[in-house]
């Protein structure tokens, strides 16, 4: 029986590593039992990603890393979860994160002011009507809302702090969970950007009307897609509208 001793991260020291036969150059040739196609390879060639260190065969002495039990692949997987897991985390403090809540008319009340009006000037010193406080607030809410392309939009409140849990159809995989606040952020967001973006056809210079309603037909089916998610919307009329 053939033995073989190889520094780590060589075919040699690989548990899959099966020595068969040494060559012409007493180079000790084995087959990967760790590919479908059990390739011949040579001892002292460097491991793959499917690497897996056999102490058993390894030089004594040999220097290691602390997680020389782990396979490439197996590292890499778990890089690759622990950048997943700290986007999740981000998310979730995102949507922890307390927003400016805009003070009702109530809270308005009970501060003292000096007038609840404010004239409008119309240029020269003239006046015209007076506004009330309450209005213009709202109206410059709305305006910069709109400049800003921020929305208060409020979810249906049964689903908040609830989860999303996706269930791969492999049972022995683990699911992926999101929480509901950042999907219906997302959601959010894309609809508001579905609606600069029909703001911005509707008011482009360079575009004639049959191009403005091909593109329009396109924005409607988005819509239409995504009225799937109008269950999240606490308010029916801040969901999506399609065709209809």
């Amino acid at each position: 029986m053939i033995s073989v001793q190889e520094v780590y991260n060589r075919c040699g020291s690989c548990r899959h590593f099966e020595p068969m036969f040494t060559d012409r150059m007493s180079r000790t040739m084995g087959e990967c039992k760790g590919k479908p196609t059990h390739p011949t390879v040579g001892a002292q060639e460097f491991g793959c990603p499917n690497y897996h260190l056999d102490r058993s065969k390894l030089v004594p002495g040999t220097p290691l890393p602390d997680d020389a039990d782990v396979s490439p692949a197996q590292r890499e997987r778990e890089r690759r979860m622990s950048l997943v897991a700290q986007g999740h985390a981000r998310d979730a403090a995102l949507a922890r994160r307390p927003t400016t809540a805009r003070r009702s008319h109530d809270d308005d009340d009970a501060i003292p002011l000096k007038t609840n009006y404010i004239p409008l000037s119309l240029g020269d010193g003239e006046t015209e009507g007076t506004m009330d406080r309450h209005t213009l607030k709202s109206i410059l809410a709305e305006v910069l809302d709109e400049a800003l392309n921020v929305s208060d939009v409020p979810m249906a409140t049964r689903f908040r702090g609830g989860k999303v849990i996706v269930q791969p159809g492999n049972a022995e995989l683990a699911a992926k969970e999101i929480d509901i606040d950042v999907l219906f952020r997302k959601v959010v967001a894309i609809r508001d950007k579905l609606r600069v973006l029909e703001q911005k056809i509707n008011g482009s210079e360079n575009l004639d009307a049959a191009e403005k309603v091909q593109i329009q037909q396109y924005i409607t089916a988005c819509y239409g897609t995504m009225t799937t998610f109008n269950f999240l919307f606490r308010d029916r009329d801040d969901g999506f509208a399609g065709q209809g």
